[in-house]
């Protein structure tokens, strides 16, 4: 079958609307930090340590793309849920050993812009913009404490920086490999404990949180023909 004379191939067309699903692992690095003396630490003593949450996250994605010739640009907005999580038991000293501080991150989400370049079946983009999470701080006196519970939850702001290549499995399903890092704001809380009461105030300050996330994705073309 002979093809006409004037026929142009017609390449992959990125622009469109998407929705999908992606899922990967996560590590981070953070800090607690007491400005005041608490019941957690010692007198004019050590008062902060680090601490480095890591684990795994699913979420879904929707992305809109505009195609220029072989440049594409678009937006997308993701939302992720989990656990990024650490425990340290006994950072300050022997003496409370036995105190716990757990560090979790249950859930962010980003809103980013896109850059790419196509080249055929294959699209590779850096992204770029606003990040939100929720993250949670427990603090737990073990013996010989009272059973004294602080339990910070906050609402970190940031951004976020990243990259990505994708793949056109067939005309409108899409898979690919992205690479995201997000920094969070810290927020300095104070909150009453529970437990065995405590005459100490629970003042926490938290120290900026860096996420390296990578995750696979999988993605829909809503608007294919």
């Amino acid at each position: 079958m002979s093809v006409p004379a004037n026929a142009q191939y017609v390449g992959v067309d990125w622009s469109g609307f998407y929705a999908g699903v992606q899922g990967g692992g996560a590590r981070a690095t953070t800090g607690w930090f007491f400005p005041i003396d608490s019941y957690f630490t010692l007198l004019n003593g050590k008062r902060a340590f680090d601490t480095d949450p890591s684990g795994g996250f699913m979420g879904g994605h929707v992305t809109w793309n505009h195609q220029i010739g072989t440049i594409v640009v678009g937006a997308e907005l993701a939302i992720n849920g989990g656990m990024i999580h650490d425990t340290r038991i006994g950072p300050f000293t022997a003496t409370f050993a036995n105190d716990q501080f757990d560090t979790s991150i249950s859930a962010y989400g980003t809103l980013t812009g896109r850059l790419g370049y196509a080249c055929g079946d294959f699209l590779v983009y850096t992204t770029g913009g606003y990040a939100r999470a929720h993250a949670n701080f427990i603090a737990v006196s073990g013996p010989p404490g009272g059973g004294v519970v602080g339990d910070v939850r906050q609402h970190l702001n940031g951004w976020t920086v990243g990259s990505g290549l994708e793949y056109m499995l067939v005309e409108n399903v899409v898979i690919g490999v992205e690479y995201d890092f997000i920094r969070l704001g810290g927020e300095t809380t104070q909150i009453a404990t529970t437990g065995t009461p405590s005459t100490d105030p629970f003042v926490l300050s938290t120290q900026d949180i860096d996420i390296h996330a990578v995750s696979v994705r999988l993605s829909l073309k809503l608007d294919h023909p």
